[in-house]
């Protein structure tokens, strides 16, 4: 997390990937009570983690990238010490940790912003890099939901293919990007759920190719010393 200084002025780029790593937070600590109570089995157990070793990275990275920047690393640690033992992977009890992320997003949302129109205003002053962080968080959340819920449907229906959980990630990463279309891919979906899901992953990769084609037409008329 970012030091609570550096925080008190969030561009919209940092709300976005904050909001991001909120949901990130979230989301493994519920897999992780379903897990102790068990209620994950077979491949998607797997899945789940899986997926928390790609949450781990990404905190981890996350929380590199801070440090970096922050004006102090003992202000940083106040909050940033959570998110590194939260992400040591496969040592589950410490995700709930991952909590005061979320308590942190809040405080900054209430103290910096009024509102929607106050949100706004952030995002109005970076619109190409709030763009980007908006396209990076679409595909995080997009990958991971997408793969549980393929597998879910997937997995128990006649003449299935995607039966595993590195079948689930794979097949979300390559509808995401074109692989499947293009041929290069060796799953896809056989049920009602899982066609809606492949629709909605290539939505956003409309979306994100034009997103894409829009960040980088700004950079290259953007006059040098900007």
């Amino acid at each position: 997390m970012s030091s609570a200084k550096g925080l008190n002025t969030p561009s919209g780029p940092q709300i976005i990937v904050e909001s991001l790593y909120a949901f990130l937070a979230v989301g493994s600590v519920i897999l992780f009570g379903l897990r102790e109570m068990s209620s994950l089995q077979g491949e998607v157990l797997h899945l789940a983690e899986l997926a928390d070793l790609v949450v781990c990275a990404l905190f981890w990275v996350k929380a590199g990238w801070d440090l970096y920047r922050a004006p102090s690393r003992l202000e940083w640690l106040r909050w940033g010490w959570a998110d590194l033992l939260a992400s040591i992977p496969t040592v589950g009890f410490l995700r709930p940790l991952r909590v005061l992320r979320l308590i942190m997003m809040v405080r900054v949302i209430r103290s910096t912003t009024r509102g929607i129109h106050g949100i706004a205003t952030y995002f109005n002053v970076d619109r190409t890099r709030s763009v980007a962080a908006t396209v990076f968080a679409l595909i995080v959340i997009s990958v991971l939901t997408s793969s549980f819920v393929v597998l879910g449907v997937e997995s128990g229906a006649p003449n299935a293919n995607i039966l595993t959980a590195e079948d689930a990630l794979w097949w979300a990463v390559s509808t995401l990007f074109g692989a499947e279309a293009a041929g290069f891919g060796d799953h896809y979906t056989v049920t009602t759920g899982g066609r809606l899901m492949s629709l909605w992953l290539l939505v956003l990769s409309l979306g994100l190719i034009g997103s894409l084609a829009g960040i980088i037409s700004a950079w290259i008329e953007q006059e040098p010393g900007q």
